[in-house]
């Protein structure tokens, strides 16, 4: 949606979806998303991973499923309480681009730490099942919005980003001991090409409706009404 000073407001999470379909996000960026069923399921495991992350944090520790990367010289964000603004709240990583028209703001799950001090912005996913080998591709916009966001705010940034997923080891197993495996996803930061694209969202949000894509399934369904 737009502010009364004709910024467009966008959220690292919700950009995925340029590249996905470019009518729905006009829409949704015009009029709103359409109410959704929450994950609650994954809300609970991104709190537990969070915990998870800081009790190794407070024993200045990698936990062990990401042990490798402590092997590249990368360690935890150890400032807690910035970390926890971070994760809080929107407004503490906001950034203002009143000349390309716009505010970035979002939350972040995890910070790591290069071994020369740049951060590195790290996402949490989790699913039933191992992650595609394209899923990836979904959230690459959003992580270079978090590095983005880590830059205009005075911090070196990584030329990477971690995807951290985890999914069910066995999705068949009945047992309510849900045992979970986990999978490093490096995404390349590109702040150029990521400034470009932002440019060419907000010329689509300032333009009129692009019109269906007929090879978007909820444009389909939508037009079929």
């Amino acid at each position: 949606m737009k502010t009364k000073e004709g910024l467009w407001k966008l959220s690292p999470s919700g950009l995925y979806d340029f590249d996905d379909c470019k009518a729905c996000f006009w829409i949704d960026n015009h009029h709103g998303k359409a109410p959704g069923i929450p994950f609650v399921l994954n809300m609970a495991m991104d709190s537990v991973l969070k915990s998870r992350y800081d009790i190794y944090r407070a024993k200045n520790e990698l936990p062990p499923e990401i042990e490798k990367l402590g092997q590249e010289g990368v360690s935890l964000f150890k400032d807690i309480e910035t970390l926890n603004k971070w994760r809080g709240h929107v407004s503490h990583l906001q950034i203002i681009n009143e000349k390309a028209g716009y505010i970035l703001s979002g939350k972040i799950d995890e910070v790591m730490v290069e071994k020369d001090g740049r951060l590195i912005p790290a996402d949490f996913k989790s699913s039933g099942y191992a992650p595609k080998d394209d899923k990836k591709k979904y959230y690459i916009s959003q992580l270079n919005a978090y590095a983005l966001m880590f830059r205009e705010h005075g911090h070196n940034i990584s030329d990477r980003a971690l995807l951290l997923h985890y999914f069910i080891k066995d999705a068949k197993n009945p047992s309510l001991d849900v045992e979970f495996i986990s999978h490093i996803d490096p995404v390349k930061i590109d702040l150029e090409a990521f400034e470009k694209k932002m440019a060419k969202i907000v010329e689509l949000l300032n333009s009129p409706y692009p019109g269906d894509d007929l090879e978007c399934q909820s444009c389909v369904y939508y037009a079929s009404r």
